[in-house]
Order: structure tokens, then C-alpha cells, then sequence
């Protein structure tokens, strides 16, 4: 995967694309995947909304790398995060 920035030729190909929609954004950063072991999903751009600022990425549609739209399952990954361990021996060191 490699992620790129959105140009103006990116902007003009997926007109169609974001007129399809009301609730496309105009996207700031495109996410090419060109290799997925495994996956059905390859030779894609998945198309996000970049908040710079805090580093959030919000997907808005997906295309192949000849601008036709893409259906994809809308799926959220959930991660439980575990303390670490360097973590948990700081606190018993600190209680000693």
C-alpha cells in the first residue's frame, strides 16, 4: 500500500464517481493498494478524507486504478489494546 496525495487529473476522473453520491467528499488523499495477500481487494485506490491536523483518515469510496467505483463491505476493526509490558513492571517497581 502506498498512500498518495489526490491531483487535479485524480479531481476530473472521479467526477462521475462523487456526483453518484451526495455523501462522497471530495477526497485530499488516496490510499493505492497494489498487492493483498489473501484479499479480495487489489489494484484499488481507496479514497480518503485527511484531517492533517490530527492525523485522522476517514475512507469515502473505493475505485479501481481506472476510476470505476468499487463496492465494498464497510467493516470496523476494533483494538483492545493490552497494557505493555514494560508498562506493568514500571508500576511494580513504583509500588516497591
Amino acid at each position: 500500500m502506498i498512500l498518495l496525495g489526490v491531483t487535479n487529473e485524480d479531481l476530473v476522473k472521479l467526477e462521475p464517481v462523487l456526483a453518484s453520491s451526495p455523501n462522497f467528499k471530495t477526497p485530499n488523499l488516496k490510499l493505492s493498494v497494489y498487492k493483498n495477500r489473501r484479499g479480495s481487494y487489489k489494484g484499488i485506490y481507496l479514497w480518503c478524507d485527511a484531517d492533517l491536523g490530527t492525523c485522522r483518515i476517514q475512507p469515502q469510496f473505493c475505485t479501481t486504478w481506472h476510476h470505476e467505483l468499487v463496492s465494498i463491505e464497510d467493516i470496523k476493526v476494533i483494538v483492545e489494546e493490552e497494557e505493555a509490558p514494560w508498562e506493568s513492571k514500571r508500576k511494580k517497581d513504583s509500588k516497591g
